[in-house]
């Protein structure tokens, strides 16, 4: 399949879909604005250098967590953020592979757990799916 068979635009709806990332750094917003140019098109980026969400924004279809190692600790984020964005899809990533911290997240209504070395075009079909997924959502 071609790039350009690949991509799709998604921001055809009444407002411009919207992906905020929270504790981002250089590597990950490279990573972040790789797959947002290969796999989608008119997805706005908001960017956060640590854990809150910025207050103006309206509310994102996205939060993407980049958790530090102590993984455990930051799970007690997502209850906020879900309080703040209700409808908002929550991706966690984390440089931790054990199983149970992915099972909670998922358990407690994140869309997706993914590692931190997660490549672009991974993260561009993960993010494809969370926007999609909303966007047929009643």
């Amino acid at each position: 399949m071609s790039a350009a068979q690949a991509q799709c635009s998604l921001a055809d709806g009444a407002r411009p879909l919207t992906i905020c990332v929270l504790n981002c750094d250089v590597e990950l917003r490279q990573v972040v604005e790789k797959a947002i140019q290969d796999h989608l098109w008119g997805v706005g980026l908001t960017l956060s250098d640590d854990f809150r969400l910025p207050a103006a924004a309206p509310s994102p279809d996205i939060v993407l967590v980049n958790l530090p190692e102590a993984t455990e600790s930051c799970l007690s984020i997502l209850p906020e953020i879900q309080h703040r964005c209700p409808a908002a899809r929550v991706i966690l990533l984390s440089g931790s592979d054990d199983l149970s911290h992915w099972t909670e997240a998922i358990q407690m209504g994140a869309y997706d757990f993914l590692p931190r070395s997660v490549e672009c075009h991974q993260l561009g079909w993960v993010l494809q799916g969370a926007l999609s997924t909303g966007r047929s959502a009643p």
